[in-house]
């Protein structure tokens, strides 16, 4: 389902903070991310500039940014991948992602009817109401003093109270 959703990257925009290390220090190898696109490297380089606020913003996807469309799969085929995790489908070797992104970058109707299945899946997923949930203040973290509270959805870090979906 993950793959569906991130197809949703295919209009919107994020922050140079997001991604910067992709740019500058990927893996604190003090060199950019070696799966971008090295004309694409540049232009988020004049976006988000080395040491800049971070608060700029970019498209996900360079060709068709206001449009729903299978260009977000185009776009990592030729190693545009906006985030790490988007470009991760198509260029970690061996992946079964990579086969779908072709699928998806070759036939848009396939991936409007796997988005359409994968948003009625999500929208079917129980919400926790009460005293089994809670409105994060920030969506990676616990909210104070309520440990115990998300586990159904999610795994806390007992040392710093991130939490990551599972």
């Amino acid at each position: 389902m993950t793959l569906h959703f991130s197809g949703a990257h295919t209009f919107g925009r994020a922050q140079c903070s997001t991604f910067v290390n992709r740019l500058y220090n990927f893996s604190n190898t003090g060199n950019p991310d070696p799966t971008l696109n090295t004309t694409y490297l540049q232009t988020l380089r004049a976006v988000c500039p080395n040491g800049g606020g971070g608060t700029n913003l970019t498209n996900f996807d360079p060709t068709t940014p206001d449009k729903f469309d299978k260009n977000y799969y185009s776009n990592l085929q030729v190693h545009k991948g906006l985030l790490q995790s988007d470009q991760e489908l198509f260029s970690t070797i061996g992946a079964d992602t990579i086969d779908i992104v072709n699928r998806f970058s070759s036939n848009q109707t396939l991936f409007f009817e796997s988005f359409k299945a994968a948003m009625i899946k999500m929208g079917n997923i129980g919400v926790l109401t009460g005293s089994q949930g809670e409105i994060r203040k920030q969506c990676n973290f616990v909210n104070g003093n309520s440990a115990g509270l998300a586990t159904l959805a999610t795994k806390e870090s007992s040392e710093d109270g991130l939490v990551s979906s599972i």
